[in-house]
């Protein structure tokens, strides 16, 4: 066998391996020219290891390159449903989801449906925390400067605040549900009977 050089590897195909690696070897072989001859020597030595490595790494990436190739002929059944579910995820595609009865216009409507509900209840959120808003606070009062960069923030970015007010109610739900209920105290009947045995 011949020692590899770039336009072998070339000819393979192999520059799509490593490109950066393949471009390292190209920018070194370019180089070479512009050196004196005791340099050159020793970057041709290590030009030809580099190559007789790149040229080993496409060796063993072959075999799994037709394993792959076979693959992708053959698909396992995960494969066909991942690519059965992208082709029906597609915009346009109009094909019924199999089991479900639903088409995918039908979710987009849900989607649309679920968007438009979130605005409404954003708004009515912000217009009962407006209303409740104190009425004689001072200009830096924590909860009217609150109200007044809601107002802004709806102003300015109604999705901006949508997202904001979904993120406000979960950390809620987050603080509510860490916050556990006090045991009840043992009663004396049990801790007296512990302590007699």
């Amino acid at each position: 066998m011949s020692e590899p050089t770039l336009e072998s590897l070339r000819a393979e195909g192999a520059q799509h391996l490593d490109p950066v690696r393949f471009r390292y070897l190209e920018v070194l072989d370019e180089r070479l020219l512009l050196q004196p001859p005791a340099v050159r020597q020793v970057l041709e030595r290590r030009l030809q290891a580099a190559l007789a490595d790149y040229a080993g790494r496409v060796q063993a990436t072959a075999p799994r390159a037709r394993v792959a190739a076979a693959v992708a002929k053959n698909p396992s059944p995960l494969q066909q449903l991942n690519r059965e579910l992208s082709a029906r995820t597609r915009p346009g595609a109009d094909s019924v989801l199999a089991g479900a009865g639903a088409s995918v216009s039908d979710l987009q409507s849900v989607r649309r449906f679920s968007e438009v509900w979130s605005k409404i209840s954003a708004e009515k959120q912000l217009a009962q925390a407006l209303t409740r808003g104190p009425e004689n606070a001072g200009p830096l009062n924590s909860h009217r400067l609150m109200l007044r960069s809601l107002a802004l923030m709806r102003s300015l970015s109604p999705d901006y605040l949508r997202h904001f007010l979904v993120q406000m109610d979960s950390l809620l739900w987050l603080e509510r549900a860490a916050v556990r209920p006090a045991r009840a105290p043992l009663k004396q009947g049990r801790a007296g009977r512990g302590a007699k045995a």
